[in-house]
């Protein structure tokens, strides 16, 4: 399970650098679209240290700026791959406590949290993809079946 898990976080990893990558290459100055990419880059941060149990979240509609979203996604990347390495498979099975950002508390399967993770971004991204769109241009596939054409097992 936990090499599921670390395939899993490799796609989360590869897509979120096409889009940081599309939208720095294309200089996208679309207000929406970097607040989500913001968002998204946030999250990834905040669950981390939900997971490690150093909880300190940060808010997750404020702004980057568009040049940092690159190394943002990139250290979030290798943060949660250091830690899935270090990682048992019996460790997935663990409970996560932690508060919501509302202050509310919570106890969840440490395999459901980062599900959780994967799918968040994965429907931000189908969003900022949207958004793209919208703007007339061509945005980066990011589809996990491309990602595993690319990096079969």
């Amino acid at each position: 399970m936990k090499e599921y898990f670390i395939r899993f976080f490799n796609f989360n990893n590869w897509a979120n650098k096409a889009v940081a990558d599309y939208i720095s290459a294309n200089e996208i100055t679309d207000e929406q679209v970097l607040l989500l990419a913001s968002h998204l880059a946030h999250a990834q941060r905040n669950w981390y240290f939900r997971v490690i149990g150093q909880q300190n979240d940060v808010p997750i509609w404020d702004p980057l700026p568009p040049s940092s979203l690159g190394s943002k996604f990139a250290e979030n990347g290798a943060l949660w791959l250091s830690h899935l390495n270090d990682l048992q498979d019996t460790d997935l099975h663990t409970k996560l406590a932690y508060k919501s950002m509302a202050g509310d508390p919570y106890l969840d399967n440490l395999a459901d949290v980062l599900t959780h993770l994967v799918n968040h971004s994965t429907y931000h991204r189908g969003q900022i993809i949207y958004l793209i769109r919208g703007l007339g241009m061509t945005p980066p596939g990011t589809d996990f079946i491309l990602f595993a054409r690319q990096f079969p097992q």
